[in-house]
């Protein structure tokens, strides 16, 4: 009997341990069990990686801010494959899921909404269908790549991924009736640039109708901030295969190329003149309409000449025998020393990897006299990039100070918050009084001289023409192009703006004009200044 007990007592034992863990498994393992059954029977279809977004100074999104409609078959449960197959625009083969983009989904194609075995959903895409910022934004493949993509590559690269999921059986076909979902990653990481969204579109809009091959550059002068940076022609990432083989050169950010600069480099010899002491702003200059230097005649951009003219004339009607007599004066090691101060010959931001040029400045001390009068109206051997010129111009507006330019403000962090960096003065290139008069002398420019097409209605206007000969043939005729820049409004300058025209013959007449529009444009989003100045 005794037995008996303990052998009733032991199976007792057993099925409590039983029903205990059969309590643990189904109660409180159960849904975590359920869990891990159903991800061993999902599968997943990627749809597209996920990579951190690139922001404007305001955090507005310049990716990741536009979707394009998809829909996703799945051939087993459409009670009408045929009608699908019509509506999609696609033949379905095979019982595995289908996923078909919809460019613009028209009222017969939304009936698609409510049939099996349809599912429509949008997927985010990375680049604007507009190409808006492209050459900053850049790309990045195995083969590389340019612009912020490329250069942060290792910071924007994230593991998540959109994908659709469904519930699969043994023989990992899709179990009917149960039907499927998109599962979308966010991330909130990425970099923050300096750009301004809204001026960047009104730069934008204003070189697709301006200017057909060139660049544009906008600095906040207060902050150093590059707001807008554009170049021509334009590219689409969607549709980089096509630009690869190119002659146009899409694929360049010609505002960080060098160019043949002109008559803007006058600014730097009329900086130099009057630091040095050595011209005052009514110093007077004759011209002729030429003179000799070493025995060969150099000609004035008007043949007949501009006669007695000061320092402040000659720079609004950008007198070439006025510079002429100035280089001659000043010497190459002087003009060098300035251009140098002010940036030129260096990158401006100092980013490995952006692809932005040094340009050059010839600095030999043995150049002959001739070689010396082209460098001081900005043609030789000197070449510049449309955003070091915005940078000469923002040391002016600054009083003389010369502040560090920026086009990457900080990264933003998993949870989207951003630390900033504020970079540092660069130091003083000219004294605060020789600034003030250059100034002065550029609304001149402006006001009576060959700038007049740029000046905005409401706002006083400060800024140089440039028309550079290049000594490259197109068409039978020698490349020249058209520049112009200035800031605005002149009295409390904002902003800097820079237009180059590739070949557009005259900055008075190519370049001016579309500096006027995005000034006006820039003038006509009302933007706080005072704001400004206290964040």
């Amino acid at each position: 009997m005794e037995r008996i007990i303990k052998v009733r007592l032991a199976a007792v034992a057993m099925i409590a341990v039983l029903c205990g863990r059969l309590f643990y498994i189904s109660v409180c393992k159960g849904e975590s069990l359920a869990t891990r059954a159903v991800i061993q029977r999902t599968e997943n279809i990627p749809l597209r990686s996920v990579r951190g977004i690139i922001y404007d100074r305001n955090m507005l999104p310049l990716t990741e801010g536009q979707s394009r409609l998809c829909a996703a078959v799945i051939p087993s449960e459409c009670a009408d494959l045929e009608e699908v197959e019509r509506l999609t625009g696609h033949r379905i083969e095979g019982g595995e899921i289908r996923i078909f983009e919809l460019n613009a989904i028209t009222e017969e194609q939304a009936r698609l909404v409510k049939m099996r075995g349809v599912r429509l959903f949008n997927v985010s895409e990375r680049y604007n269908a507009s190409g808006i910022l492209s050459h900053v934004i850049g790309y990045t493949s195995d083969e590389g790549g340019f612009g912020i993509e490329r250069v942060f590559n290792d910071k924007l690269t994230a593991k998540q991924a959109d994908s659709i999921s469904m519930i699969t059986n043994a023989g990992s076909g899709i179990l009917s009736g149960l039907g499927f979902k998109k599962t979308t990653e966010r991330t909130y990481k990425g970099v923050k640039l300096s750009i301004d969204y809204h001026i960047q579109k009104i730069v934008e809009n204003a070189m697709d109708k301006g200017v057909k091959s060139g660049a544009a550059v906008v600095v906040d002068t207060k902050t150093g901030d590059i707001v807008a940076m554009a170049s021509r022609p334009n590219f689409k990432q969607s549709e980089l295969v096509k630009y690869l083989s190119s002659t146009e050169g899409e694929l360049v950010n010609r505002a960080i190329m060098p160019y043949d600069v002109g008559s803007v480099f006058k600014v730097v010899l009329v900086a130099a003149a009057l630091d040095e002491g050595v011209y005052a702003p009514h110093s007077d200059f004759v011209c002729n309409g030429s003179i000799d230097v070493s025995g060969k005649e150099f000609v004035c951009n008007d043949k007949d000449g501009h006669g007695r003219i000061s320092l402040e004339g000659g720079l609004a009607h950008s007198c070439n025998v006025v510079f002429y007599t100035i280089g001659g004066r000043l010497g190459i090691d002087i003009i060098s020393k300035y251009a140098k101060e002010f940036g030129f010959g260096d990158r401006v931001l100092k980013i490995d990897a952006l692809g932005e040029s040094a340009g050059f400045i010839p600095t030999d001390p043995n150049s002959p006299p001739a070689a010396v009068a082209n460098i001081s109206i900005g043609q030789g051997t000197v070449s510049v990039t449309p955003l070091q010129v915005a940078d000469m111009l923002c040391t002016i507006a600054n009083g003389g100070i010369r502040r560090q330019l920026t086009l990457v403000k900080g990264m933003v962090d998993d949870s989207g918050a951003s630390r900033d960096v504020s970079p540092a003065d660069v130091g003083r290139v000219i004294s605060s009084e020789t600034a003030k008069i250059l100034k002065n002398m550029l609304i001149a420019a402006v006001d009576y001289g060959t700038g007049t097409a740029a000046k905005i209605e409401g706002w006083q206007t400060a800024g140089k023409t440039g028309s550079a000969q290049t000594g490259w043939l197109k068409n039978g005729e020698i490349m020249t192009h058209g520049w112009f820049g200035g800031f605005f409004p002149a009295d409390d300058p904002q902003y800097v703006c820079v237009v180059l025209c590739e070949n557009g013959k005259s900055g008075a007449t190519s370049a001016a004009p579309v500096f006027r529009e995005i000034g006006e444009g820039i003038k006509a989003l009302g933007i706080d200044y005072s704001y400004q100045r206290s964040n």
